[in-house]
Formats: structure tokens, C-alpha cells, sequence
């Protein structure tokens, strides 16, 4: 038995456009060119995949499934061909991307699913981490972009995204007992919840006093459910934490100064003129010419 992938396309044309001879005007062909691939192909088989009903043939049960079977052939064949002509005419068989962790996994997978369905043959490669430094993701990781506070001015970036992070506890934390503004001495006497860096290069975390108590976490998800579980308090993406807050599980802490912080993103590219379409457009998913929003 040796059938085509020719014949095969032949037979997917067919059922996707109602008969032969649309089949034949979508795929430059004559009829008669159709009529013989779709005999030839139920030859080989020794399966009916066509039967008359009224005046037009449809799939048998059989052909159906066999048909099934196929399209996922004739798809990835499709997407190798198209990853084939793009690298040939100088495109990307991947995009490397770093992303801190900080910035919101509804916005990055959104965009990786955009670009998935407009470049199906490139294969995005995604790394995450606290504190990324773009130096060290870029020599070390060969990435080509990256989203992070850490910037070289070597790099050409632009801003992407400012988050706010604000001082909160759970609701029955001591330092919520404190009816009047706190204090540094009020806060050291508690533990704090601190985010460390899991980027390679020199260890970076929350900003702190010397003297105070923490709990290093390495990730946002860890920082948030510390602080959920009454451990400690922490400055939070306003953003993650939103229900809580509107639940009253959480509450803003009540200091003079610093309650909020803010988290300055910026997409980073190492080389702004060796950038590929496909770089590019991602670049554009991420939002890179929108302004820095606040969130």
C-alpha cells in the first residue's frame, strides 16, 4: 500500500469544501485530476470512502475516521513546510524570552498564544525568574528579549509595565491592632516577608531595614500565601492580591511613608537592529509600544 500525501490533501479539500469540483478550482487541478487521486486512493485502501446520497457523495463511516486520522498528518506537514520557507528566508525557528515573575501570567501567556497562532512554526522558550538581570540573561541565556527591572544602559529597552506593590497583612495580624501610624520599631518587631532573587548573578531582594526579621521566599505565589497564612506581613502586587483585599482577608498596613512601592518593568532587547520579524512581533504582543501602564 502506497498512498500520498498528495492524495491525502486531495481528500481533505474535498470534504472541507463540499465536492470535486471546488476541491479542483482551490487546488488548481481538473476534475478529472481529483476524481482519478480520490479512485486511486480507495484503491490502495481497499476502502469505499465515498457513497452517493441524492446527488452528491459524502464520507463514508470509514472515511471519516480515516480522514480524522490524517488531518493531524497533513497539519504538521503544512506547519513544516512553512518553518522550512521562513528559515530560508532568514526567520526565527524560536524566540527565547525571559520574563520576571512579578509581571502578570495573563498578559504573557495571552500574548504567546498570539503569537503561537500567527507564527505556528516558531517555537517559543520561556524562562522565568525573580530579579532577572538582563546582562546575565542575555550572555548566559542567550535570550532575546527580556522583561525585568534590571537594565543595563547598554541595552535598548523600553517601559512596559509598573506594578504597585503595597504593605499588607492578614486581617488579624498584631500590626493591625495598632490603631495609630507604625513605626520602624513596630515592623521590626514583626516578621517580614521577603522575595529573593532566583536570577543568576548577585543575590538581589526586597528592599529592608538591617535589623528586621524575614521569611525569604524565592517566588510571588510563596510571598502571597505567607502572608495569607499570618506568618508575616509584605509589600504584594496590588494586582494578585485583589480579592483578598476586597474580602477583607487582607489589609492595607497603616504606615506614614512607603506604604507603596512600585516595580518598574521594561522589555529589553540586546540588539535592536538584528531583531527578526518574528522578535519583533512578540516584542509588540508584550506590549512594547503601549506605554508603561499601572497596575
Amino acid at each position: 500500500m502506497r498512498t500520498t500525501l498528495d492524495e491525502w490533501e486531495i481528500l481533505h479539500a474535498v470534504v472541507q469544501l463540499g465536492g470535486f469540483a471546488p476541491a479542483a478550482k482551490q487546488l488548481n487541478r481538473s476534475q478529472s485530476t481529483i476524481s482519478y487521486a480520490i479512485t486511486r486512493l480507495q484503491d490502495q485502501l481497499g476502502i469505499k470512502l465515498f457513497e452517493i446520497k441524492g446527488r452528491r457523495a459524502q464520507l463514508t463511516e470509514l472515511g471519516r475516521v480515516l480522514l480524522a486520522d490524517a488531518e493531524p498528518h497533513l497539519a504538521g506537514f503544512h506547519q513544516l513546510e512553512q518553518r522550512a520557507s521562513s528559515l530560508a528566508s532568514g526567520g526565527e525557528s524560536e524566540v527565547r524570552l525571559s520574563v520576571d515573575s512579578i509581571f502578570p501570567n495573563d498578559r504573557l501567556f495571552s500574548a504567546l498564544a498570539n503569537f503561537a497562532a500567527r507564527f505556528p512554526h516558531v517555537q517559543p522558550r520561556l524562562r522565568q525568574g525573580t530579579f532577572l538581570n538582563a546582562d546575565a540573561e542575555f550572555s548566559v541565556h542567550n535570550v532575546q528579549l527580556c522583561i525585568t527591572g534590571l537594565v543595563s544602559r547598554e541595552f535598548f529597552r523600553k517601559p512596559i509595565l509598573v506594578i504597585r506593590l503595597i504593605a499588607v497583612a492578614r486581617s488579624d495580624h498584631p500590626l493591625l491592632r495598632l490603631t495609630r501610624e507604625l513605626s520602624r520599631a513596630d515592623m521590626v518587631r514583626h516578621t517580614l516577608v521577603s522575595i529573593e532573587g532566583t536570577a543568576s548573578g548577585s543575590p538581589k531582594h526586597q528592599p529592608r531595614v538591617p535589623a528586621q526579621r524575614v521569611m525569604p521566599v524565592r517566588s510571588i505565589e510563596a510571598a502571597i500565601g505567607a502572608v495569607r497564612s499570618g506568618l508575616c506581613f509584605g509589600w504584594l502586587p496590588m494586582y494578585r492580591i485583589r480579592p483578598e483585599l476586597e474580602s477583607g482577608e487582607l489589609v492595607t498596613l497603616n504606615l506614614p511613608a512607603g506604604g507603596t512601592r512600585e516595580v518598574r518593568l521594561q522589555l529589553v532587547r540586546k540588539d535592536l537592529s538584528s531583531s527578526s520579524v518574528e522578535v519583533n512581533a512578540l516584542a509588540e504582543l508584550l506590549g512594547v509600544n503601549h506605554g508603561a501602564e499601572v497596575i
